[in-house]
């Protein structure tokens, strides 16, 4: 008789607890880094919007745009550090958290979703900040009379 795989899924959040009406659960047994995981998501969301409402100031407001390029890649950049401190800290605590349940036969533990697409948003975060960054300079070098 064999024994029968178990596959755990591991992310960032649980956003199953959402469709099911679960949160309350995920609440009452967070510990600190679970609500840091959950805080430094949320502000880097939240941030993003700034973000959007700024890029796009500086795109259709020609007087603003070299000062709204620059407010784009602050608010860009303080949203690419929250992610990778999400990654880099969620991957500590991961590594953490596994103990030895690597060694059970038949237990396998694999990433969630959330923490692939995090990944994915840093990704897109550090390109949006590259390019920020490369309009910045066109801005400043074609808008001169506009600071």
């Amino acid at each position: 008789m064999g024994v029968s795989g178990v596959t755990v899924s591991v992310g960032i959040f649980p956003w199953q607890c959402v469709s099911s009406n679960t949160c309350n659960v995920f609440w009452d047994t967070a510990d600190g880094w679970d609500m840091l995981f959950f805080f430094l998501m949320l502000f880097a969301w939240i941030f993003q919007f700034f973000a959007l409402i700024t890029a796009a100031v500086a795109l259709f407001v020609l007087r603003f745009r070299y000062k709204f390029t620059h407010h784009f890649c602050g608010t860009q950049g303080l949203i690419t550090v929250l992610l990778i401190a999400e990654l880099v800290l969620y991957g500590i605590e991961y590594d953490r958290n596994l103990g030895g349940l690597e060694n059970i036969p038949g237990v396998s533990v694999t990433l969630g979703y959330s923490y692939w697409q995090s990944l994915a948003a840093t990704i897109f975060s550090i390109a949006a900040l590259f390019i920020g960054g490369a309009a910045a300079k066109r801005a400043r070098h074609h808008d001169c009379e506009c600071y």
